[in-house]
């Protein structure tokens, strides 16, 4: 099979290697990097690849190039061989294997980063790489095969993706200590209402069930900041003039500037199922994944 395979000429590492290239950069000019000898090089091995599988890989669109149904397959296939092989001379070497994990800001600060040093025992010849990106960049990039693991909400996770539950991300009232003293004898709800707060912007989910609350409960919240990020908004807090909203993983960060945190059932809305989730397609070829990911659901928990 392997024989029928390179007994034409026009399949090769480096042609790949280039199609890999102009497809990631979404443009040969953009691949060349303003080289015109690459530039041509890059042109003349894609249309090589073109003409060895016969069919179309590429189309121009703008000043760029989109894949078609055949290149996005092609590139999959390519960029998963090109990993594996890259596994295997680390590991041959005894060079670390890199591993990329896609989480949310607040994932990353208080929870990864914390249990690095547990995971880096367990994994000691891994490079990992952690990418701040939204749960769609997440889903998006591990479909591709463009990251190796993600840690999202449960439902955020869609075929052909796998999934672990890690726990579930609760929610907590946190207020500077001497704030503390407006609660007593208050019903929460009266409570929240005198505090000035601190909360993420925008229109997100967090934002939308924030709404929500309000609204159910006839609640007029007095926002006095809003942050693109939670850890943004616990520095905020450190301030010591303002309260926030934050899951209750933040208190490891913010307890050491006199914060207090109130759990509360009226913040139960905003829990939710946080699990990794991973590509199985991606296992099966980079072998060196499947302790990794016995390692992440081992270590991070919530």
């Amino acid at each position: 099979m392997v024989a029928d395979l390179l007994s034409e000429t026009g399949l090769s590492l480096d042609r790949l290697q280039s199609f890999c290239r102009v497809a990631e950069a979404t443009g040969v000019t953009r691949a060349a990097k303003g080289d015109a000898t690459k530039q041509s090089l890059y042109s003349r091995q894609i249309k090589e690849l073109e003409e060895f599988f016969g069919v179309e890989l590429i189309r121009r669109k703008g000043r760029g190039i989109v894949l078609t149904p055949a290149g996005h397959r092609l590139h999959n296939i390519a960029r998963e061989q090109f990993a594996a092989l890259n596994d295997f001379k680390a590991e041959c070497r005894g060079h670390p294997v890199e591993i990329v994990i896609g989480a949310g800001d607040s994932i990353i600060q208080w929870l990864l980063l914390p249990q690095l040093a547990a995971i880096e025992s367990k994994l000691p010849n891994a490079h990992h790489k952690f990418l701040n990106l939204t749960s769609a960049e997440i889903v998006h990039r591990l479909k591709d095969g463009l990251i190796d693991f993600g840690i999202v909400r449960k439902g955020e996770v869609t075929k052909p993706l796998n999934s672990a539950f890690l726990g579930r991300m609760v929610f907590s009232l946190f207020v500077p200590r001497e704030m503390q003293e407006r609660l007593k004898g208050n019903h929460f709800r009266e409570f929240i209402e005198t505090l000035p707060l601190a909360t993420l912007e925008g229109e997100g989910g967090f934002r939308q069930e924030l709404s929500a609350i309000t609204r159910k409960n006839r609640i007029r919240l007095n926002v006095k900041l809003e942050c693109s990020s939670f850890p943004l908004v616990a520095r905020a807090l450190a301030g010591g003039k303002l309260a926030g909203i934050l899951p209750s993983i933040a208190a490891q960060d913010i307890r050491q500037f006199g914060m207090i945190e109130i759990p509360s059932k009226a913040l139960h809305a905003f829990e939710r199922e946080i699990c990794l989730a991973w590509n199985p397609r991606q296992l099966r070829v980079r072998v060196a994944l499947e302790k990794v990911r016995s390692v992440l659901i081992e270590t991070i928990r919530l």
